[in-house]
């Protein structure tokens, strides 16, 4: 069973959705930048039929939370973070003031915990291929590309749409213009968002929380070195990292988004569930 709830703040409409379990422990999703949270659905049946809520939610301007012409969106990246996901936590705080909140960043939904000032307060944080998008992480003909999204292909369409066209281009859902000139800007920047913010601005030192951050070898958006890059940053948390490779489970890739479909039900799934019930 599952149902859709509204949360209004700031004049924005965050749409998300509960999947209701028995127990008393809750995981909260941060979704990847222009993925709906419809894909991480069966996920989230998986882990509300082992005992543990489950609440998606959509950004500002994407999927059920795009109540405006896009081009007409105002949110940033970094809002999504301080305003979106920081309105779901204090929600879910104040629903379930009983139960054991997880957090689940997947790529760009684990640099907005470090925006979101509940994140400080949530029993456990997990990390799913959560990287800097600095470009020079990537090596070879990747790092080329990097370079060419961040400084002149990505900026070059916002002016000439007002917003990213991802589904033309990518398969994703269009981003608003603010969420990618900022996401652009800090990909241009060794120090990714700490450029723009400062450590005191943030709240990643501050999270002394455990954490589980997991890398996958094969992942092309997510390599390692820039997944271990945004760990170290949650300097004071007891962190564990997780390294999955795709021969370990007789798969021939895992990637970016692998982790969440229902073919690796078996093997991952079921690692992300033992993490929950730790």
């Amino acid at each position: 069973m599952c149902e859709k709830f509204s949360i209004i703040n700031s004049n924005r409409n965050i749409v998300a959705t509960l999947y209701k379990a028995k127990g008393n422990n809750l995981l909260i999703i941060a979704s990847a930048t222009g993925v709906k949270q419809t894909f991480y659905r069966k996920f989230a049946e998986f882990i509300s039929n082992n005992g543990v809520s489950v609440i998606t939610f959509d950004y500002s301007g994407i999927g059920l939370s795009l109540d405006q012409p896009i081009d007409e969106v105002k949110s940033s990246a970094s809002e999504w973070g301080s305003i979106d996901l920081e309105a779901i936590i204090t929600d879910a705080q104040g629903k379930f003031p009983n139960s054991k909140i997880t957090l689940l960043g997947h790529s760009i939904g684990g640099q907005l915990i470090g925006f979101a000032k509940s994140s400080l307060s949530v029993q456990k944080i997990i990390l799913v291929s959560a990287q800097s998008g600095y470009w020079k992480f990537w090596k070879g003909f990747s790092r080329s590309k990097m370079w060419f999204n961040w400084h002149l292909f990505f900026p070059s369409l916002i002016r000439l749409f007002n917003y990213l066209p991802s589904k033309k281009i990518g398969g994703m859902e269009n981003l608003p213009k603010n969420v990618v000139a900022q996401w652009s800007y800090w990909g241009r920047n060794p120090d990714y968002l700490f450029h723009e913010f400062s450590e005191e601005e943030l709240y990643f030192k501050n999270i002394k929380t455990n954490i589980t951050a997991i890398s996958v070898e094969d992942d092309i958006y997510a390599p390692k070195e820039a997944v271990d890059w945004l760990t170290k940053k949650y300097k004071n948390a007891n962190v564990k990292e997780l390294h999955l490779e795709s021969n370990q489970y007789n798969v021939k890739e895992i990637g970016h988004f692998g982790f969440f479909r229902e073919k690796f039900k078996k093997p991952l799934w079921e690692i992300l569930l033992n993490e929950l019930e730790e």
